[in-house]
């Protein structure tokens, strides 16, 4: 992996990663909440190059599971976040784009809304 920065006019710069052909920048800051239970405020650009390297779940589990239901990938993930803390900011974005579009072209978008912590499986 190798890094890569995109300069997001106004917004300011982002620094993300390389895998093959795709750059990836995550935990991108698209609103934040000055007090719980108060109405989320749109972030209009962020100080100096933005660090969107590192993994950036929604939601960190808060215990760890057997990851072998799963299967291989989640017993990773599950060894990368055992460190990180709970937090309720979560206005947050993961962008994969092609890595040779990046500024150069408009691209369809996929937008994943999320909404639920639900624990149990069904």
């Amino acid at each position: 992996m190798s890094s890569i920065t995109a300069n997001v006019g106004s917004y300011g710069s982002v620094k993300g990663f390389t895998s093959g052909n795709v750059a990836e920048f995550r935990g991108v800051p698209f609103g934040r909440i000055p007090a719980r239970f108060r109405r989320a405020q749109l972030v209009k650009s962020v100080p100096g190059e933005f660090d969107a390297t590192r993994p950036y779940p929604p939601q960190t589990p808060d215990t760890l599971m057997d990851a072998t239901f799963f299967g291989e990938i989640a017993a990773t993930f599950a060894v990368e976040e055992a460190g990180r803390t709970m937090s309720e900011d979560c206005l947050n974005l993961n962008i994969a784009t092609p890595r040779n579009a990046i500024g150069k072209s408009k691209l369809p978008v996929l937008v994943w809304i999320y909404g639920t912590s639900s624990t149990e499986l069904y």
